[in-house]
């Protein structure tokens, strides 16, 4: 008995020694808890860095009318200390550079992703810029976007185009996974269908707005002289990315009579919005009304763009220079033009107006649509002098279709 409980120990205290030999190594001086606070530290410290980057971004785009190239042309104008360029895990380890995507001028630990550093997509013989790549894949995903990540967390940190600072993988398209099949959003889909769809002649003919109808209405305001897209063309994406199949001229949808003829688009964050103006003042209305209906939609929008204000439509009354706001609030007024996957259910005051189809939409198996908005007027005997369109310059780009006074 007593040579068993001998052998026992025995093994016991080899099997202890054997753990001591091969368990790993604990660093110098760090507990496991010491590690978890230290990385923690670090990525709230570099969140700290993207949304500096951020604020950069968005003085360098409101002075240049674009984006930057790359970050280094942020430096020392909209970034003054070049140390906010380098992620903190980056200055403990001594490891600086981008890895993936280098920036020609400067280390730094973050890559941009709207850079116009070349790629070539070899099934396609064709190369394009990164920047042409995001901006497609936000055509489809919107403003969710990376604009810059920091790949030395675990998670990776994403700094959306709209601001937002989110968690992710490798790929942080497979958070979208729910919503749409995210293969399109890959550069090899994305040109293919571009390609695949280009105009046969090198330019396409000027866009052309059909004259106002003599038959129209004084209610159906002529919105002619603001338009700066026409329904046939591919404002917001790829060719065949139109409104070629709404109704135009005089057309009543649902219960509206419309004078439909082209698009008042406005900008927003939108790299892709961007040539469009940020409002359309003084339209004209010069009469007494009791509503007047909108038709409009967004470009750009998601399901987590719900509940934001893209944009105002400001009413000047002819009496006392008074004026009124009617916010466009999206999910509540408009939301994105497609039908997108996995959105929530529409509240009861959002009023689709018409829906339909184009190339793009019908190759995604998606509807295109249109919102109409009432808007009360608590002064109906007085005269509406005007109407201003302005944006919010939020994720979500608003354009307009019609007015009509009731």
């Amino acid at each position: 008995m007593k040579s068993r409980i001998a052998w026992f120990c025995l093994v016991l205290l080899i099997w202890a020694s054997a753990s001591a030999v091969f368990a790993a190594p604990e660093e110098p001086g760090k507990s496991a808890d010491d590690k978890t606070t230290l990385a923690a530290q670090e990525k709230e410290a570099c969140i700290k860095n993207l949304k500096v980057i951020y604020e950069a971004i968005q003085a360098y785009q409101a002075d240049k009318k674009d984006i930057p190239n790359w970050l280094s042309d942020l430096v020392p104008q909209y970034v003054t200390d070049v140390n906010v360029l380098l992620c903190p895990v980056c200055k403990r380890t001594g490891q600086t550079e981008a890895r993936g995507l280098a920036d020609p001028q400067i280390a730094t630990s973050y890559v941009y992703e709207f850079s116009t550093a070349l790629m070539t997509i070899k099934s396609l013989q064709v190369t394009k810029t990164r920047r042409e790549w995001k901006r497609q894949q936000m055509g489809l995903a919107g403003s969710v976007v990376p604009i810059v990540r920091c790949r030395h967390h675990t998670p990776l940190l994403n700094l959306a185009y709209d601001g937002r600072i989110y968690d992710s993988g490798t790929s942080w398209e497979t958070l979208l996974t729910n919503r749409m099949d995210i293969a399109e959003l890959k550069p090899e889909r994305i040109f293919a269908a571009e390609k695949r769809k280009a105009p046969a002649t090198a330019k396409s003919a000027p866009a052309r707005f059909p004259a106002r109808d003599r038959q129209a209405k004084p209610g159906q305001l002529d919105l002619g002289k603001f338009y700066n897209t026409s329904l046939t063309e591919s404002w917001l994406g790829s060719a065949g990315h139109s409104l070629a199949e709404l109704p135009s001229g005089l057309q009543t949808l649902g219960w509206v009579d419309w004078d439909i003829r082209g698009v008042v688009q406005l900008a927003g964050k939108s790299p892709s919005s961007k040539k469009f103006p940020e409002q359309a003042k003084d339209i004209q209305v010069h009469q007494k009304c009791q509503r007047l209906h909108f038709l409009h939609a967004a470009g750009f929008g998601a399901a987590s763009d719900e509940g934001t204000q893209i944009g105002t439509y400001i009413i000047h009354l002819a009496t006392s220079n008074k004026q009124l706001e009617v916010p466009i609030i999206y999910g509540h007024d408009v939301r994105n033009w497609h039908v997108l996957p996995g959105e929530p259910p529409a509240p009861e005051d959002l009023v689709v107006a018409w829906t339909g189809s184009n190339e793009v939409s019908k190759d995604k198996n998606m509807k295109i649509r249109l919102f109409e908005t009432t808007w009360i007027n608590p002064a109906p005997d007085v005269e509406v002098q005007s109407v201003d369109f302005v944006s919010s310059m939020a994720g979500p780009a608003p354009f307009l279709i019609g007015i009509t006074a009731e």
